[in-house]
This record gives structure tokens, C-alpha cells and sequence, in this order.
């Protein structure tokens, strides 16, 4: 994880032929640096966005221009960006190399096979992603009210989960700096979930080879470690669930260390 939550968002995955990254809410110059920092080439497959939200796309023309690999994204938040982004007749970015993605449309980028799942947030169409090789399977979920029921065979059992924990609700109500409206809103079924929201659908979908969940999206203001510990623990417990050889990270707008699966 490049950075996760509010102020940016960007995911890293490498697999033996393919290097993709998720979201590109942070600036290239952060992105790069990550690279550097870990001595990885910067020779990128893919770039998929999730959603138009800036958080989420805020880096992607710069990215473009340096980098220049295609860009897979959904009707919907394409339109959201020319909408919201375009100034002055010019498009936020370049969409020679958009490709379009669709709600569980699956598509194949070298031996990565990434299935686009449908999500509920405030923006055009939102989605999350189930990517697998011949070898591990990673879950990609966040800005999202609810997971429907009726995904959670598709989501089961993955190596890796991205998922998130976006807030404690009476955090969440407490924070006079935020409007009730956004407050409302994020509790809503198009806002973000909670910690005990999350730890729910991960109780239901997690399975033996599930080995690495990172905690993801954490709000700044209205969440902390310690109570997603606390809702684990409680949520684990109660579906009788031992998880001790699964490791849990909490992401940040600080880049996590790499991670070999």
C-alpha cells in the first residue's frame, strides 16, 4: 500500500509478469518515490481506478504523461471525471489510452485475471476488484456503504485482502468538524463502512489462505487502531474464528513495506 485514506490512495501489485497499481490519488512524485525507494522499475501494466473521487485520481494526468500505461476504469466514473475535473475545455486527463471496464466484466492483463465488482458509494459507479493469478488471489475493497450478500462467494477465501475500516460510528458523530450531512452521509449505504461493518464481511469471506488483510481507508479523524483491534477481536470471537496466522496491517497516508505472498 503506496498511501490509503482520506488525503490519497494508491496499491502496488507485482506478480511474476505483471506490475498494476490501483488508484492514483497521490502525486507521481510520491509515486516514484515509493518505487525508489524499494528498487523497483516503474514499468506498469495497468493503472485501475476505483472511483472519480479526487482522492482516488488526483496524480493520473501527471502519471500519464510519465509513465503512460493504459487505464482501465468504469463508464460511469470516466464520466465523473470529465464532469467534475474539466477546466476551461480541457480534460483533466488524456483519454487515448482509457479502457473501459465494466461491473463483473473480467479482464485479462498478462497472466492477471482482475474482475471488476460493483460498489456503493456517492459517485457514478464505483467498483472493487478480485485479482488472481494461477497461484494467489487479492481483494481489493474500499469506498463502499455495504458489500451485497450475493458477492461474498466471489470474494471468499483470497490470499490478500484490501478492506476497509473507514470509521467508528460514534467517532464519526462526535466530529464537529465534519457537517452532519457528511456524517449522515458517510454512515449511509453509499458512504464508507465501519470497522464493525468491515470485520463482518471479513468474518464471512476470509478462508485457510487467507494470510494478509491490510486495514485500509482509515479515517484520520474518526477512527483509530485501537478500536478496529477491538472490533476484530469482538467480531472474530463471537463466529468462532481463529486468525492468529493472519497478518493485519494498518495503512496510512505512509507507504506499508512490500509484501510477498
Amino acid at each position: 500500500m503506496i498511501a490509503s485514506g482520506s488525503k490519497g490512495n494508491a496499491c502496488y501489485i507485482e506478480s511474476n509478469n505483471t506490475k498494476i497499481i490501483i488508484d492514483c490519488g497521490i502525486s507521481f512524485k510520491r509515486i516514484a518515490s515509493f518505487f525508489n525507494e524499494n528498487n523497483i522499475e516503474m514499468d506498469i501494466d495497468a493503472m485501475l481506478i476505483t472511483h472519480e473521487h479526487i482522492d482516488h485520481v488526483n496524480g493520473l494526468k501527471l502519471f500519464g504523461k510519465n509513465v503512460g500505461a493504459p487505464v482501465y476504469m468504469t463508464p460511469g466514473t470516466k464520466e465523473g471525471i470529465i464532469e467534475k475535473y474539466t477546466k476551461d475545455g480541457k480534460s483533466p486527463i488524456d483519454f487515448n489510452d482509457i479502457h473501459i471496464i465494466n461491473n463483473n466484466e473480467k479482464i485479462l492483463i498478462n497472466e492477471l485475471e482482475i474482475q471488476a465488482i460493483p460498489l456503493s458509494h456517492d459517485v457514478y459507479d464505483p467498483i472493487g476488484f478480485i485479482i488472481r493469478d494461477s497461484n494467489t488471489k487479492a481483494v481489493y475493497i474500499t469506498d463502499t456503504g455495504y458489500v451485497p450478500e450475493r458477492y461474498y462467494e466471489a470474494l471468499s477465501d483470497a490470499d490478500i485482502y484490501v478492506m476497509e475500516t473507514n470509521h467508528d460510528p460514534v467517532l464519526l458523530m462526535q466530529c464537529e468538524k465534519r457537517p452532519y450531512e457528511t456524517r449522515i452521509r458517510i454512515l449511509g449505504d453509499k458512504g464508507h463502512l465501519s470497522n464493525d461493518d468491515a470485520l463482518e464481511l471479513l468474518a464471512h469471506i476470509i478462508g485457510n489462505n487467507t494470510k494478509l488483510i491490510f486495514y485500509a481507508h482509515i479515517s484520520e479523524e474518526c477512527n483509530l487502531p485501537e478500536l478496529i483491534s477491538a472490533s476484530a477481536n469482538k467480531t472474530f470471537k463471537s463466529h468462532n474464528m481463529d486468525v492468529s496466522k493472519i497478518k493485519f496491517i494498518y495503512t496510512s497516508q505512509k507507504s506499508t513495506e512490500v509484501f510477498d505472498i
